[in-house]
């Protein structure tokens, strides 16, 4: 896969946000790399600390642990159906209903750490195995277009960097809290 040498013509702000953290970046090294991010900056922590947001209606690190773990199921399902059906509507999901509706700050850590990484390594496999044409198969995302499987998976590996800092930074200030 090339790595993104830019966001110039990308006009969504959240895509353009979240496709800077990837420039210079090879989406497939960061997209295996971040289970095991994941489960270095969570190690040591306690229950009460994975549960404490970082302000009034911030997520707390359990909470961005399960989103990423649902954001998963969500790209598998999508990589399938781009892959298989190319061309097919992608429906978009609200992360804060979705946060509220399953239960996010209740979410068991472990669990769904382990989840991601089963996940995360069945797509970064199915992606690996991927002919260079798959690569231009692409679902039609409801807000944001046309997006080809390279686009994706770009999208989620700069998706897991913005997570990660949130929770480099989180748990900074709460050792830093001790």
């Amino acid at each position: 896969m090339k790595r993104l040498r830019s966001i110039n013509g990308i006009r969504d702000p959240y895509s353009r946000r979240i496709l800077s953290n990837v420039i210079g970046k090879d989406a497939l090294s960061v997209m295996r790399k971040t289970p095991r991010a994941l489960a270095v900056l969570v190690k040591g922590l306690t229950a009460k600390e994975l549960r404490t947001p970082p302000a009034r209606g911030k997520w707390t690190i359990t909470q961005l642990v399960c989103h990423l773990a649902d954001t998963e199921i969500v790209l598998g399902f999508r990589l399938r159906m781009s892959i298989a059906q190319s061309g097919t509507p992608l429906q978009a999901i609200d992360q804060n209903k979705w946060a509220n509706g399953l239960g996010y700050d209740k979410g068991e850590i472990r669990t769904r750490l382990a989840l991601f990484a089963h996940l995360r390594r069945e797509h970064v496999r199915l992606l690996g195995a991927l002919p260079a044409k798959d690569w231009k198969r692409y679902g039609m995302h409801e807000e944001r277009g046309k997006e080809t499987i390279e686009r994706m998976a770009k999208m989620y590996a700069g998706h897991d960097l913005n997570h990660i800092a949130q929770i480099k930074s989180l748990r900074q200030t709460l050792k830093g809290n001790r």
